[in-house]
């Protein structure tokens, strides 16, 4: 038996696609049914039958069907165990001897026992299936790998030697004679269809031809005007038509598809017919989807829609590519799926995959052509103006071009070289996976920039639910608009995700197998005793938030509302406050990991290993924290103190977790490690005396009268409203330098913070009345 060519990512995806138009219910097997099952299966792979890729879905698709049985037996048991055991313990043991308990009693501890062992049998078979389930599940999964594989690895006979046209021409009276017959069979359907119901068939293929002119006129034409005209300007004004007419055409691809299998084929057509129906159906809607994202993203005749960086130029270049994309997937597809429809020998399938391969190769091979002579004419241009590129014209691209066009002709340089060494397989499966994730890639770009559009314009601080937002509940709107960018970016990776699942779909593995893998993920990451999950980690964010926001009124009500109250002054209740705040910190993180099932025990073994690193990595951080934490404590300066450190003086206005902020008179902020305030020299002018001192130093000379001075440099200091009375000014004469009598005057002011602006008036009155009295002081 020969092996046939790897079945395409997206032949499979759209015939799940059509799939879903003809549903067809299977029949749920029983637990002991779905074991004798999973035996059998198991004992298939060990003895190695039945192996080929159409054998191992259907293999797994019991698997799943048994899986799905076995974990619905464990959620709707267990809670009847529980509850069982519950009633149990309030019965209690029963009593060592007969006849010290009621035979109600009894009989009713031996009935609730029976149906607790019955309950707990049947739950660990369910485990047990489910156990089995997921380990054969694994199993299938390598085999399909493998089988992958080995088919990319396996080498035919290369289409360019004799020997294969030789032996596809020997082959050719069987193909010829399977293809007949399933043409025959076709055209039989259809016509057995067509003279059950002439005018019914006419009806539906009628409304087909109807929406498709319809859906193609107006989503070309109307939808833009229609979306722009109740969108307001901004980004998604131009996403929004895009991803509306790529829904529609879509939808109405997959209608049309519908109606036509309603117009020629029965309800319950042979199976042949009915996967060549659902192949085609399903290439035809894939068609429309990728012609469809390859126009709203060029928008040839609407540049100004246009989303992608691209030249009006680079469009038109391109504007081929998504029909050329769509054809050549359809041939390939078609062409590697039919062998398999009608059982072909193995030269025919080895000529359709090269067939596949070629117009797989070509349309990859126009696209880089088309982007080649657009960037020589670009060259030719920058090398005649004499510059690195034109001053009037830009690239027709963006650099990611140049990463796609390598990787293009490096794919295209394998694709020739398999179909010439004879890997014929391999090269049919890269043309392929090119165009593929051309695809894939192009549709995420236009999801990408939808939903942040959508989310950016709808919740953002701008848009209409933002908006409500911020009257509804007093929210500050860069808090809207942080949501809205978060909500966004979460939203994108999901996206993101699922086309990392698209893309990695042909490689050995199939999208369900990568989405259980995904989903078991999901349920969660065991670590020891611990359980790392989506739900743990959503719940112990929710906790802390909700614990923060609590503590957060608490911290308000406490700064606005108590402390005021007391007889605690500004700087203490500054203190108290950061205080609080810091431990309701800790307190916040505390339950938010106890609410994923971190104990405190655990929670102070995390805290020394950390402690370890953190006294090591982070020494300074850590000593500037300890030390904000002693001055908050111990107060040797607080908020609102005058004081110098080292260069610095001024006014502190807040003690931080890291640094103190200290305001200067020039209304600069100076930020100033804490440790520095607890381990070096800090100059406090109001720790215990908030009053400032005025000094004022008068050099006279020798002669002057000494007494006369004094008595104006008093006059002086009392007159000024800023001086205080208690302690009262004073003038005392320092000494006698170089013919000088040196005066020192002082006085005191209500807080340092005049001293400077009280000294310079002093200044400007005594040298005023030193003029007036003709004394000079040279």
């Amino acid at each position: 038996m020969h092996r046939r060519a790897p079945t395409t990512p997206i032949a499979l995806i759209l015939l799940l696609l059509l799939a879903a138009t003809w549903p067809a219910r299977a029949q749920v097997p029983s637990l002991d049914q779905g074991r004798q099952q999973l035996e059998r299966i198991g004992a298939q792979l060990d003895e190695g039958k039945d192996k080929d890729a159409a054998s191992l879905q259907s293999a797994r698709d019991v698997v799943l069907k048994v899986q799905a049985q076995a974990e619905k037996t464990v959620a709707e048991r267990t809670p009847q165990l529980q509850s069982l055991d519950a009633r149990l313990a309030e019965l209690g043991d029963s009593p060592a001897a007969q006849g010290q308990e009621a035979p109600e009693v009894t009989r009713e501890r031996r009935d609730l026992q029976r149906q607790r062992n019955d309950l707990d049998a049947e739950l660990r078979q369910a485990r047990l299936a489910s156990v089995e389930s997921g380990q054969l599940l694994d199993r299938i999964a390598a085999e399909r790998q493998e089988n992958f594989h080995q088919t990319l690895s396996e080498r035919t006979t290369p289409p360019w030697h004799p020997r294969f046209w030789r032996d596809l021409g020997e082959s050719r009276a069987r193909d010829d004679a399977r293809l007949s017959g399933l043409w025959k069979d076709t055209r039989q359907v259809v016509a057995q269809r067509w003279q059950s119901g002439p005018l019914r068939s006419s009806l539906y293929l009628a409304l087909a031809a109807l929406v498709a002119v319809v859906v193609g006129w107006f989503g070309a034409r109307k939808v833009p005007r229609l979306v722009g005209r109740h969108i307001p300007p901004g980004p998604l004004r131009r996403s929004a038509p895009a991803m509306a007419r790529l829904l529609l055409s879509t939808l109405a691809a997959w209608w049309i598809v519908g109606l036509v299998h309603a117009a020629l084929l029965p309800a319950n057509p042979p199976a042949a017919v009915a996967q060549l129906a659902g192949l085609a159906g399903g290439l035809l809607v894939f068609a429309t989807f990728v012609t469809t994202v390859g126009a709203v993203l060029l928008a040839v005749r609407s540049p100004s829609w246009r989303l992608p960086a691209i030249s009006d130029e680079g469009a038109r270049a391109l504007r081929p590519m998504p029909l050329a994309a769509a054809l050549a997937i359809i041939v390939a597809s078609f062409a590697q799926q039919l062998p398999a429809l009608v059982n072909a020998s193995l030269p025919l399938a080895v000529a359709l995959t090269a067939l596949a391969a070629l117009v797989s190769t070509s349309a990859v091979l126009l696209g880089l052509l088309r982007v080649h002579r657009l960037h020589a004419r670009y060259s030719q241009a920058a090398a005649e103006a004499g510059a690195a590129e034109p001053a009037t014209e830009k690239p027709h691209f963006r650099p990611w071009i140049n990463i796609a066009t390598s990787v293009g002709w490096v794919g295209v340089a394998i694709c020739l070289l398999g179909l010439v060494t004879g890997h014929v397989a391999l090269s049919g499966f890269i043309a392929l996976q090119l165009l593929w994730t051309g695809v894939v890639l192009a549709t995420l770009y236009l999801g990408m920039r939808f939903i942040d559009d959508l989310v950016c314009s709808v919740l953002g601080s701008k848009g209409l639910a933002g908006r409500r937002i911020n009257s509804r509940f007093g929210l500050d709107p860069r808090h809207v608009e942080r949501i809205a960018v978060v909500l966004s970016a979460v939203l994108r990776t999901l996206l993101a995700l699922v086309g990392l699942i698209a893309l990695a779909m042909p490689y050995g593995a199939s999208g369900d197998d990568l989405i259980d893998r995904a989903l078991g993920l999901a349920r969660g990451i065991s670590i020891g005793e611990l359980v790392l999950s989506p739900t743990n980690v959503v719940r112990a964010i929710g906790v802390f938030l909700l614990a923060s926001g609590v503590f957060h009124l608490v911290k308000r009500w406490l700064a606005r509302r108590y402390l005021p109250t007391t007889k605690m002054d500004e700087g203490m209740r500054a203190s108290v406050v950061s205080l609080f705040g810091y431990a309701t910190v800790v307190l916040a993180v505390v339950m938010a990991l106890a609410a994923i099932g971190v104990g405190l025990e655990r929670i102070a073994w995390i805290a020394s290993a950390l402690s370890v690193g953190i006294g090591f990595g982070l020494q300074a951080i850590v000593q500037n924290f300890i030390s904000g934490l002693i001055l908050l404590a111990e107060r040797p300066v607080k908020v609102g103190d005058w004081v110098v450190v080292g260069d610095a003086e001024g006014d502190i206005r807040r003690i931080n977790v890291r640094a103190t902020e200290i305001q200067t008179g020039d209304r600069t902020t100076v930020l100033v490690p804490n440790s520095e305030l607890i381990t070096k020299t800090v100059r406090n002018r109001t720790f215990s005396n908030a009053e400032g001192l005025v000094k004022i130093v008068l050099p006279m000379p020798l002669a002057t009268d000494a007494d006369l001075v004094r008595d104006l440099l008093l006059e002086v200091f009392r007159e000024h409203p800023g001086i205080l009375d208690a302690p009262a000014p004073a003038v005392l004469i320092d000494g006698i330098d170089k013919g000088q009598v040196l005066f020192n005057a002082t006085g005191f002011v209500s807080t340092p913070r005049q001293a400077g602006n009280t000294r310079s008036a002093l200044l400007f009155e005594i040298l005023r009345r030193l003029r007036q009295l003709n004394i000079r002081m040279v």
